[in-house]
C-alpha cells in the first residue's frame, strides 16, 4: 500500500477513532495501519549499533529470537575513535540490513550524556561530552538516513540513569541542560534532520518528557525547527491527552485501548482541542509517506543482502573496533612477537564480551573472539581460564590452575572487563570495580613478577586498582562481532591503536561527585551542573587515572607550526602534525577553549573542534580547525539565552584534557558580566553569592541543597512517599505490602520461570545468551512502574488490569477486583474492521 492522497486530503478523511490509532503504535513495533484510505503501518526495530530484527511475533530478548545481523562496536567503542566517518559508514551499512528486513526505522543512536560512569546503558551513548556526542550522533543518522531508513534519536532528553528511569526526576538548572544535556540533539537535528525523536521516560523538573510542552515543542519544534515525528520510549505515556498536547506524536509500543479512549473523549468533550490532535495526525502521515517514499530509493530490496555484503560489514566491524581500541599503558611490552609463546587467563578470550546487554543486543551474523584469532594464526599459548565470565566470586581452584600455569611462561595476557551481569540496560552498574573473582585473579597474578598485559572489554570507565603493577593495558570497549580478529591484530601490531577516551576514567568511584547519591532515588539532582567529566576534574584540578581524550600508540608525533587567525565571526586554528615513529598510525588532535573566568563561571577547558589525521612512517598532515564565535557562547539563566561574554579566550591544542601543547589567546567582544542581572530567586543575596563562588570554584564537595537552589533557582522536591501505591509507583515498592508482595513475586516468576529454563539448556551460547536475557527481563521488570509496565505490554497487561493491581496492593482487594473487570471498551483497531 502506498499514500496516493495528499496529507491534507486524507486528514480530512480521517474518523476521530482512525486519528486515534494512528497515534498509537501495534503489535510492539509497528504503526496502525488504515486500510479504509490505503495507509500502511511502519516497521520499527532496536538498534543503534546494529539491527535487532525480533523473528515473528518474539518479544524474547534472547538473541536467537532475532534475525541475524552485524553487530558493530557500540557507541562506547565508536566515539573512542574520535573519526566520525566509522559511525557514518556504520550507518549506511545498518541502514543496507534494515531494507533487507524491511525496517523503516532503526531505534537510535542513543546520545545521552555519560553524567556518572555507573549508568548501566553507558555502553549505548558516546561520550560525557556534548560536542563529542552530537558529532558522533549526526554521522551516524546521516549514515543511516542517506541509505533512506529513518531514525529514531533517542533519549530525549537527561535520561542519564538506569535505575528509576521509568519514574525518575532529573532535577537540573537550564544552563546545564542547554549547554551539556540538550547539545547533542540539538546538533543532530539542525545537521542531520533524522525523521523521528524518541522521548524519554523520566520527568525533567517535575513534568514527564512525553507531557513536556516546553521540551517538545518549545525547543525541539520551535527553537531548532524539528519537523519529524516525536513518539515516546516504549511505555512512556502516562496522561495519553497530556502528551498530545505537548507535542508526543506517537505512542509506542501502542495496543493500549485506554489511550485511544482517552484521546477520543477528550476531543469529544473539547478538552483536547481537535487542531492539536490534526497536527500529530499529519505529522504521523508525513512520516508515513515519508517512509513509503524511502522504500523506492532504497538499493535493495527485501532478501537482498548478499554474503559478500554481510562479509563487507564484518570486515568494517574490525576496522572500526581497531580504529577504537584505547591503549591506556605500555611500557613496552606491546606489540607483542608473534614467535615468542605466551600463557592466556580470562574466560573473556574465549567468551569475548563485544555488545551491550538489554534491548540492543543483536544475533552476530558472524562472530570471531580472540581465541579463534589466536587459533587462527597458530600463535603458541596455553590457555587457562582464571574465573567464569558469568559469576563474580572467586574460584580458588581457578586462580590456583592460573598461578600455577604462570610458572611456566614470562609473558602473560589476562582477558578481563565487565560483563553482562555487572554492567547492562535497566540497572545502573553497584560500584566501579571489575568482578571480584577477575580482581583477584589479577592481584595475584601481579605476584608472580612476570610480564602482563591486561585486555579489557566492557561498555563504562572501570577502576583499575593494578594499573600500576602490570606492563600494558588495552581497552577493547565492546568491539562488536569481529572484535577478536581486531584484538588479536592490535596486540600483535598490525595496526597501532589509535583511540581516545570520550569519557574521563577516575582512580576511584569517590571521585565522582555526588556518586553516592546517584541511582538511590527517584529525585536525581543535577548538582554539579555543568561541571561533567572532564569539565569537573579540570575546574577542580582533580587528579584522574586517565583523562578524557587520552590514549597512547605504537608510534610517536611531533606537533609543529600551529597558528590561529580570527575574523570577528571564526577563529580558524591550523597546524601539521608528523609521524616520527617507527610505523604507521593515527592521531587524534584536540582543540579546546579556555573562556574568561572573571564573569560567569565555566570550565577551566572546553573541547570545541577535533581531527583525526592518519599518517605514514615519517608523513606529515594539516590538522585544520574552524570554531565559529556562537559556539563560544554560555547560556545564561538570568536572560534565558545564549550569551557571548567579553574577555581574553585561550584557544589551546591538547593531546588530552590535560595535557596542552600549545595555545594563543583572543579577545572577544561581548556581554560585560556587570550588564548581567542576577536570577530573581526567593533567596537572599548573600546565599546567591555564596554560590556563585563555589561554583566558580568547582567545589562540588560544599554543593548542598540550598546553595543548588540558590544557582539554579530549581527547587528540590521533597522525597515522594512510597505509600501508599500508586500506577506511578516503582514496581519493587509493591515489596511494601502482604498482597503487593504476592503480585511482585507472580510478575517476577516470569523472568525467574525464563532463567530456569535457560540453566535446564547445555552449555553454550544459546544457554549463556538465554541466561542474559532473563536478567534483562527481570532488571525491567523491577525498575518498571506500574503505569509503564501496563503502557508497554498493550493487550497483555491492560490499564484496568494496573489499577486493580494498585488497588489490591494496597490491600482493597475487592475494588482491585472490580477495577480488573471493568474492561475500556474502545472502537476496533481499523486493522481488525471488515
Amino acid at each position: 500500500m502506498v499514500i496516493k492522497m495528499n496529507v491534507k486530503e486524507i486528514l480530512n478523511e480521517l474518523t476521530l477513532e482512525e486519528k486515534a490509532a494512528l497515534l498509537s503504535g501495534t503489535d510492539f513495533m509497528y504503526t496502525n495501519p488504515v486500510p479504509r484510505l490505503h495507509i500502511p503501518a511502519i516497521s520499527m526495530s532496536d538498534g543503534p549499533h546494529g539491527l535487532r530484527k525480533q523473528i515473528g511475533g518474539s518479544q524474547d530478548n534472547g538473541i536467537s529470537e532475532s534475525e541475524p545481523a552485524t553487530s558493530f562496536p557500540t557507541a562506547a567503542t565508536t566515539a573512542s575513535s574520535w573519526n566520525t566517518e566509522n559511525v557514518y559508514q556504520m550507518g549506511k551499512a545498518i541502514a543496507a540490513e534494515c531494507a533487507n528486513y524491511e525496517v523503516d526505522i532503526l531505534l537510535g543512536p542513543g546520545v545521552n550524556i555519560k553524567k556518572n560512569p555507573l549508568c548501566g546503558r553507558n555502553f549505548e551513548y558516546f561520550s560525557e561530552d556534548p560536542l563529542l556526542a552530537g558529532a558522533f550522533g549526526a554521522a551516524e543518522v546521516k549514515g543511516i538516513q542517506e541509505n533512506v531508513v529513518g531514525v529514531s534519536v533517542k533519549h530525549f532528553a537527561l535520561n542519564n540513569s538506569e535505575n528509576y528511569r521509568f519514574m525518575g526526576n532529573s532535577v537540573a538548572d537550564e544552563r546545564a541542560i542547554r549547554e551539556i544535556y540538550l547539545k547533542p540533539f540539538e546538533k543532530i537535528v539542525k545537521e542531520a534532520a533524522p525523521l523521528t525523536m524518541m522521548c524519554a521516560y523520566n520527568r525533567i523538573n517535575g513534568t514527564y518528557c512525553s507531557e513536556n510542552s516546553w521540551l517538545l515543542m518549545d525547543v525541539l519544534r520551535k527553537e531548532w525547527g524539528f519537523d519529524g515525528a516525536v513518539m515516546s520510549d516504549w511505555g512512556a505515556t502516562h496522561q495519553r491527552v497530556d502528551g498530545v498536547a505537548a507535542g508526543l506524536d506517537l505512542e509506542m509500543p501502542g495496543d493500549t485501548a485506554i489511550c485511544r479512549k482517552w484521546i477520543t473523549d477528550a476531543v469529544n468533550s473539547g478538552v483536547l482541542p481537535e487542531e492539536k490532535l490534526n497536527q500529530a495526525v499529519e505529522n504521523m502521515l508525513n512520516l508515513i509517506k515519508k517512509c513509503q517514499e524511502n522504500k523506492k530509493k532504497q538499493p535493495i530490496k527485501k532478501g537482498e543482502l548478499t554474503e559478500q555484503m554481510r562479509n563487507k560489514h564484518h570486515d568494517l566491524a574490525a576496522e572500526i573496533a581497531m580504529d577504537s581500541a584505547v591503549l591506556l599503558k605500555n611500557d613496552g611490552m606491546l606489540p607483542l612477537r608473534e614467535t615468542d609463546s605466551f600463557l592466556v587467563v580470562g574466560e573473556l578470550f574465549e567468551k569475548m564480551r563485544y555488545q551491550g546487554a538489554g534491548s540492543s543486543m543483536i544475533h552476530p551474523a558472524r562472530l570471531s573472539t580472540p581465541q579463534m584469532s589466536f587459533e587462527a594464526a597458530k600463535m603458541k599459548y596455553q590457555y587457562v581460564k582464571g574465573y567464569h565470565e558469568n559469576q563474580v566470586d572467586p574460584e580458588e581452584k581457578l586462580i590456583a590452575e592460573a598461578i600455577d600455569a604462570a610458572r611456566d611462561y614470562d609473558k602473560i595476557l589476562i582477558f578481563a572487563g565487565l560483563t553482562d551481569y555487572v554492567e547492562g540496560e535497566g540497572a545502573d552498574r553497584e560500584h566501579m570495580r571489575l568482578p571480584e573473582n577477575q580482581l583477584q585473579l589479577i592481584e595475584k597474578l601481579c605476584t608472580q613478577k612476570k610480564d602482563i598485559t591486561v585486555i579489557l572489554y566492557g561498555g563504562s570507565s572501570m577502576e583499575l586498582p593494578f594499573a600500576d603493577k602490570v606492563n600494558a593495558i588495552l581497552d577493547m570497549y565492546l568491539p562488536g562481532q569481529n572484535g577478536g580478529y581486531a584484538t588479536a591484530g592490535l596486540l600483535f601490531g598490525k595496526r597501532s591503536p589509535s583511540g581516545r577516551l570520550a569519557e574521563t576514567w577516575v582512580k576511584k568511584y569517590e571521585d565522582v561527585p555526588f556518586g553516592q547519591a546517584y541511582g538511590k532515588s527517584a529525585a536525581e539532582v543535577y548538582k554539579e551542573s555543568i561541571y561533567v567529566g572532564y569539565r569537573y576534574y579540570q575546574t577542580a584540578k582533580k587528579e584522574v587515572r586517565y583523562p578524557f581524550g587520552y590514549g597512547l600508540s605504537y608510534t610517536e608525533f611531533a606537533y609543529q607550526d600551529f597558528a590561529m587567525t580570527f575574523d570577528g565571526k571564526k577563529i580558524e586554528v591550523t597546524g601539521k602534525i608528523t609521524n616520527i615513529g617507527k610505523m604507521d598510525g593515527a592521531e587524534v588532535v584536540q582543540c579546546y577553549v579556555s573562556g574568561p573566568r572573571n564573569g560567569v563561571w565555566k570550565p577551566e577547558r572546553e573541547l570545541k573542534a577535533f581531527t583525526k589525521l592518519y599518517l605514514k612512517q615519517g608523513e606529515t598532515g594539516e590538522a585544520r580547525f574552524t570554531i565559529p564565535v556562537e559556539e563560544l557562547t554560555v547560556f545564561l539563566l538570568e536572560e534565558k539565552k545564549f550569551v557571548l561574554e567579553k574577555g581574553i579566550y585561550s584557544v589551546q591544542i591538547c593531546k588530552d584534557a590535560n595535557t596542552v601543547i600549545w595555545w594563543e589567546n583572543v579577545e572577544l567582544q561581548g556581554k560585560e558580566r556587570e550588564q548581567i542581572d542576577h536570577p530573581k530567586t526567593a533567596i537572599e543575596d548573600n546565599v546567591y553569592q555564596k554560590a556563585e563562588d563555589i561554583y566558580g570554584e568547582a567545589k562540588l564537595n560544599l554543593v548542598t541543597d540550598r546553595v543548588f537552589e540558590a544557582m539554579s533557582g530549581v527547587k528540590i522536591p521533597p522525597k515522594e512517599p512510597s505509600l501508599p501505591i500508586t500506577l506511578e509507583s516503582r514496581f519493587t515498592d509493591l515489596n511494601q505490602t502482604f498482597m503487593g508482595r504476592i503480585l511482585f513475586k507472580a510478575v517476577l516468576s516470569v523472568a525467574a520461570g525464563s532463567e530456569r529454563k535457560a540453566r535446564k539448556l547445555p552449555e553454550g551460547a544459546e544457554r549463556d545468551n538465554k541466561l542474559k536475557g532473563a536478567l534483562f527481563l527481570k532488571r525491567i521488570l523491577e525498575s518498571n512502574s506500574v503505569i509503564s509496565m501496563s503502557m508497554s505490554a498493550g493487550r497483555a497487561f491492560p490499564y484496568h488490569f494496573a489499577c486493580g493491581v494498585v488497588e489490591m496492593a494496597n490491600g482493597h482487594i475487592f475494588r482491585g477486583i472490580r477495577a480488573m473487570c471493568r474492561a475500556t471498551k474502545v472502537a476496533q483497531l481499523p486493522k481488525e474492521q471488515d
